[in-house]
């Protein structure tokens, strides 16, 4: 029998000696090759009535770390802004960010000391309603038993030789989107951000509607969240929105003292402060 625990290790070092971005080249033809390893991949209904989302005010177009008028700045980017691979998206395709508690997105997004953020709050437009959902899955050390149930009991339906090899393919795709990626060589995202357009476009007929994921910067492994963009608009509203400064010593303490908050938002997108 194939030793698949051998294999998966000996692929994981393999990858982390690769540097893409000293050869973007090869970025169509890994594709092509991952193309050919096809994961079992499954979905799972799970109610997420809330979603949170950083958004550092500099980094909008056109914006000189100002305060933000228009809803659509704290949602997804439009796709030709989408100038890098990130870890849930290709290069021109957008999704939604999201995280479900406030030092997570610090974490990973890490605003600098002055910097103006917004943190947007959402809920459910239908509190009963939930997202179909496929879980980035270390099998053996998942947190959030509901999707480790509900990734089981699917998987009970298989032969036991072939269960072992669903839990490696979901081993390696948590490998891939556990990677710790330098944001200046995004190319090195591909991985992740290739099976995220598989898993949201192709895969379990294009029904998931979004995918979980451990934060990378968060040693709690903090859950993550990218939604189809569509997705989020029909499902979420906004619940309020706060304007914060940042107060950094540059290293991990980060102080946010509150400038405003509102809930208040026009026909029109516009926010009212």
């Amino acid at each position: 029998m194939i030793n698949l625990d051998n294999n998966l290790e000996d692929l994981k070092q393999k990858i982390n000696q690769l540097d893409l971005s000293l050869n973007e080249s090869e970025l169509d033809l890994l594709r092509n090759e991952l193309d050919k390893l096809t994961p079992f991949v499954f979905g799972g209904e799970k109610l997420v009535p809330k979603i949170e989302r950083l958004t550092i005010n500099r980094l909008l177009p056109d914006n000189n770390n100002e305060t933000v008028k228009e809803i659509k700045l704290l949602k997804n980017p439009p796709a030709e802004y989408v100038k890098k691979h990130g870890r849930a998206n290709l290069v021109g395709q957008s999704v939604f960010y999201g995280t479900f508690i406030l030092p997570t997105a610090l974490l990973e997004l890490k605003p600098q000391n002055g910097d103006i953020v917004t943190i947007s709050k959402w809920k459910l437009k239908n509190e009963t309603d939930p997202l179909m959902i496929y879980p980035v899955i270390d099998y053996y050390n998942c947190k959030d038993l509901q999707l480790r149930n509900e990734f089981h009991r699917y998987i009970q339906k298989y032969p036991k030789e072939l269960q072992e090899i669903i839990i490696t393919d979901n081993l390696l795709l948590a490998f891939y989107f556990g990677r710790e990626v330098d944001r200046n060589k995004h190319h090195n995202y591909i991985y992740s951000a290739h099976y995220a357009d598989k898993i949201l476009n192709s895969y379990f007929d294009g029904k998931i509607d979004a995918i979980i994921y451990p934060s990378v910067q968060d040693s709690t492994n903090s859950p993550n969240i990218a939604i189809k963009p569509d997705v989020f608009n029909e499902k979420y509203e906004i619940e309020e929105i706060n304007e914060f400064l940042v107060v950094t010593d540059g290293k991990r303490s980060i102080f946010l003292e509150s400038r405003k908050k509102t809930n208040n938002v026009d026909k029109l997108g516009i926010i009212k402060w």
